[in-house]
């Protein structure tokens, strides 16, 4: 995306003045206001995935490896079967198999029958796993923290209700997710 590089408008507000030129050459005339605030949503997502992926890949996991880390840690019992971790974070079940089968290589999970299912295997967080996940959430807190550095609770409250009405408005899409 264009320059990325933030500065106050006349009336304080953060923008990116390479994004608003390119919106309003593009525009000509059209108010550019939703498109230039969908443009810094992706910027940020993108950047906020960025750091996520950088910081995952600092405590030796991917993204997809700490996903399903932390499904499992949040799950009864600290287990789940494969299919159900599959259909959470909305991978197809060959993923979660080679997910599985790092994490348990790296001795983070092992696979164990499922007493409900004979037919299902299930993934567990081992002691290692559990270690992991307490070094992750300590560091997890402090790494957060500093992202929002600056930000109140009340502008927390207030990005988290635009965010989560854009995803609303998002899946009232037709053909939405």
């Amino acid at each position: 995306m264009a320059g990325s590089n933030p500065e106050p408008d006349e009336d304080g507000y953060l923008h990116d003045p390479a994004i608003r030129r390119a919106l309003a050459e593009m525009g000509r005339g059209i108010p550019t206001d939703a498109l230039e605030a969908l443009t810094a949503v992706r910027l940020a997502a993108k950047r906020v995935h960025d750091d996520f992926q950088s910081w995952t890949e600092g405590h030796g996991l991917s993204e997809s490896r700490f996903q399903v880390l932390m499904a499992i840690y949040h799950s009864p019992d600290r287990r789940l079967p494969l299919g159900v971790l599959a259909e959470r974070l909305s991978v197809v079940p060959r993923t979660i198999t080679d997910v599985i089968d790092t994490l348990e290589r790296d001795g983070l999970v092992r696979r164990v029958p499922d007493n409900e299912d004979r037919r299902s295997t299930q993934a567990e967080l081992t002691e290692a796993g559990k270690e992991r996940i307490g070094a992750i959430k300590r560091s997890a807190v402090t790494h957060q923290a500093a992202l929002t550095k600056g930000l109140t609770n009340q502008q927390l409250v207030q990005l988290r209700h635009l965010c989560m009405l854009l995803v609303q408005n998002l899946n009232n899409q037709p053909g939405g997710a």
